[in-house]
């Protein structure tokens, strides 16, 4: 719903206020990949700049994702469209960690805040289906905005062992 002020608008001036809820307003939410819309998600983007540094396609995510059962691939939708997608699972038998595998939003769509909500809403989905006491993830060091994304919504850098000079660490603990 969108209210105007009266006396602003009759001085020419025009302020427009939102209301209702943020899943009301954005309209984000998951589908299961699937044989209907696998296209669809390989057909997302990244940057050019993005292309030097992520590692490869949503479809080969897609068909690792058909080795590791427990692995779960969604498309990332606002309203009717795909905008991004997302792959999570156990990176072995033990549940208690999750991986958030890859994660990303197209190129039309980034720096609009749908990536922040739609991964806020992924981590509530994962805690809700999953047993994990913590969300894993890694990145390139040359993405400042996946850093300042996943550090904004609490992710810490951690140490695993297998660090190399184009991956770092993050992890959410779950409470």
């Amino acid at each position: 719903m969108w209210i105007c002020n009266k006396d602003s608008f009759t001085k020419g001036k025009v302020h427009l206020k939102i209301i209702g809820s943020r899943d009301n307003i954005l309209n984000i939410y998951f589908k299961n990949i699937e044989a209907y819309n696998w296209r669809e998600a390989i057909a997302l983007k990244i940057t050019k700049e993005q292309e030097a540094y992520l590692p490869h396609s949503n479809l080969i995510s897609i068909a690792e994702s058909k080795f590791y059962p427990k692995w779960t691939t969604l498309g990332i939708y606002k309203d009717e469209d795909i905008i991004g997608f997302s792959m999570y699972g156990p990176e072995d038998e033990r549940d208690e960690e999750i991986w958030l595998i890859r994660y990303m939003i197209d190129e039309k769509y980034q720096g609009q805040g749908y990536g922040k909500y739609a991964l806020e809403k992924l981590i509530e989905k994962i805690k809700e289906e999953t047993k994990c006491d913590r969300i894993c993830l890694s990145f390139h060091p040359k993405s400042k905005s996946a850093k300042n994304l996943y550090s904004g919504l609490g992710f810490k850098q951690f140490i695993t062992g297998f660090e190399a000079e184009d991956e770092i660490f993050y992890k959410l603990e779950i409470e």
